[in-house]
Formats: structure tokens, sequence, C-alpha cells
């Protein structure tokens, strides 16, 4: 159990999934732990289970060490006043505020304050995300090993230089929402050929979990993996031909190169 007290600002469906990680696994007790969100009734499950709650951020700040800042984008600003000349150099700020920099946090604080930027994504709801975590230079490695152990209950944690952050957001930031777009056109398929939709969504769901297992698990590169499963003339060669031609594996490549543009559009 980790001896820091944590606070939270924004308790929306991120910030929610890794405070109730952080008890489920007993990261942090419960005393130790500060939620701030200016709607009431998202704190009211928080404070049942013994945390501190706020509807103000002041009350909080001195209280931590450190803060994690889970609002949304337009409410950045807002969220910094509120710190501003209330936080320590002590301090460790972690921000999951899409498309926003560790400068311009520390530029608005007008402080020298470790912040550790990072971009999670939504299987994180469940303790399967992945989170991409980039340091500012003032955050030593202590700060980094607490941040690693308090987002590992999340999922899995990898570290990239901060200019890399929208190709994040653009791959494992957007990438379930197509995924659940694959698996939707493998239960349509299935329903064309004559399953139930329970069974289609079954059989897609396993499937798609499986392959991603080996994938990860077994070492072996993904062409290999594909070619494992195809026969020359054979059903999965059929239906590869028809991704072929469609440019499927070109729409997912060019929708990653989009979503990063878009991000860095929206950051400017």
């Amino acid at each position: 159990m980790l001896k820091e007290k944590i606070g939270f600002i924004g308790a929306g469906s991120m910030g929610s999934a890794l405070i109730r990680s952080i008890l489920e696994k007993g990261l942090v007790s419960s005393k130790n732990l500060w939620v701030c969100d200016k709607v009431r009734e998202k704190l009211s499950s928080f404070s049942e289970r013994g945390v501190n709650t706020s509807v103000k951020i002041k009350p909080m700040i001195k209280g931590v060490d450190i803060i994690f800042i889970a609002v949304k984008p337009q409410d950045i600003s807002e969220v910094l006043e509120n710190l501003k000349n209330e936080i320590r150099s002590s301090q460790l700020i972690v921000s999951i505020v899409a498309g926003i920099a560790t400068s311009y946090i520390r530029q608005k604080l007008s402080l020298e304050i470790p912040v550790v930027r990072v971009m999670p994504n939504s299987p994180a709801l469940i303790g399967e995300g992945i989170s991409a975590i980039s340091p500012s230079k003032s955050t030593n490695m202590e700060n980094i090993k607490i941040i690693r152990e308090i987002l590992g209950v999340a999922g899995e944690i990898i570290e990239v230089p901060e200019e890399l952050q929208d190709a994040v957001t653009g791959l494992s930031g957007s990438g379930p929402a197509y995924i659940y777009t694959l698996l939707e056109g493998l239960v349509e398929g299935g329903i064309k050929v004559g399953l139930s939709k329970e069974v289609a969504s079954k059989l897609a769901i396993q499937t798609t979990l499986g392959a991603a297992k080996m994938a990860k698990e077994s070492g072996i590169s993904l062409d290999e993996l594909r070619r494992a499963v195809v026969s020359p003339g054979g059903t999965t060669s059929e239906g590869l031909k028809v991704l072929e031609k469609g440019g499927f594996k070109d729409c997912l490549v060019q929708a990653v190169i989009r979503g990063t543009e878009r991000a860095r559009e929206l950051r400017r």
C-alpha cells in the first residue's frame, strides 16, 4: 500500500475507473484518497467508501502529495487557476487531459513542478487498458515509479516522448472504437450466413480476444500468425482477398493517421 495521499480533480469515466481500481486493489487507503468534482452526484459512491470528497478544489490541495487532473480540455484553465498559488513544488501533477502539454500546465501554474502527461484508453475501465506516460523534465525516477504503480491498476504502461502523445491518441486512444467496428462487421457477417446474433457475437468477441492474446504472448510476428491460419485456396484465403480488395488494412492505417492529425489540430 502506498503511503502517499492522492487527489483526483474530476470524477468522470476515466477518473472514476482509476479511483475504483485503486480502492479495489488496496493501493491506497480510502482516508488517503481525495476526489473533487463540481457535480456532487458523482461523489456519493466514493463518500460511502470513506473517501474524502469535495465540490471545491482548494480544500484538497494541501492534503495530498499527488494530484490527478481528469477533466475535459475546456475545463483545464479553470482547474489550473484554482491550483495556482495553492500548490507546492514538492507535489506531483498527473494530467490525463487530452491534448494538454506539460509545459502549458507548468506555465499556467508559474511553478517548477513535476508533471506527468498520460494518455489512457477506455479498457482501463476493466483494468485492461494501456497508458502512455510522458514525464516533464523536472520529474524524477521516484515520481515515475509511483505513477507506474498507480496506473498499473488500470492495465499496462508505456513511456513515450511527449511529442508522440498525439500519435498514441490516434492509435490506442481511438483504437478501441476501431476494434468495436471490426467486431460489428464480424457479427453482421455471421448473422447474414445464418447465425443468431447471440452466437455470432460470442464467436466474434472470443475470436478477437484469443487472436489478440496470441499476438501478445506467442512472440510470433503478426505476419506469421496470419499465414498460419491461411491455407492456399481455403476459406481464410478467400476472405482475405475481400479485405484486400476493400483496402481494409490501409483504412486502419489512414484512421490512425487522421486521428493523430486531428489530435494535433485540437491541441493547436
